[in-house]
């Protein structure tokens, strides 16, 4: 998500959402392998991330940073849908940032699962089991979307090698 224009607490909230959502997909797949010492982390943490999953929606929707974000990652605006397009025809002129493309869905399908993960969390904590099934799945996907961003952020970052020209040496 676009931080350049974020108020000091909107970047709190994104830092505070991004390390508790982390830490419940490790302690959430430790869960899974059988470590229930974790579980009153897991729970304590997965309240601490709703709170800051909601602090991130209300950015998104109360700020023009947060509206302009959300248009990029919902891909709400023609300019985004038009450089995903670009980006997954390879077409020229497309940004060689996946963060302006493909990246920008991935972001924004993170946030709703992770949204309706600690939803479901809640209810789970509040005795209503059945939809541990439920739970576990989405936060497969969200384990998924976690590292398919982490691949597309690492990508961007990765320093390019430039050919020199003559003109250069």
């Amino acid at each position: 998500m676009a931080t350049s224009c974020r108020a000091r607490w909107a970047l709190f909230v994104l830092l505070g959402s991004v390390l508790t959502v982390t830490l419940q997909l490790i302690s959430g797949f430790l869960l899974a392998m059988g470590d229930t010492s974790i579980y009153a982390f897991h729970i304590a943490d997965g309240l601490t991330a709703a709170g800051f999953l909601a602090g991130e929606w209300v950015w998104l929707l109360s700020s023009t940073p947060g509206r302009q974000t959300a248009a990029r990652i919902f891909l709400l605006s023609v300019e985004s849908r038009h450089q995903l397009h670009r980006q997954l025809h390879r077409e020229a002129g497309a940004s060689k940032s996946l963060r302006d493309g493909l990246d920008a869905p991935v972001e924004g399908l993170f946030l709703i699962f992770a949204s309706i993960t600690a939803c479901i969390g809640i209810l789970l904590w509040q005795n209503h089991g059945g939809l541990l099934p439920w739970h576990r799945t989405i936060a497969e996907i969200l384990l998924f979307l976690w590292l398919l961003h982490l691949v597309f952020s690492i990508h961007d970052h990765w320093p390019r090698r430039v050919r020199r020209t003559e003109e250069q040496a």
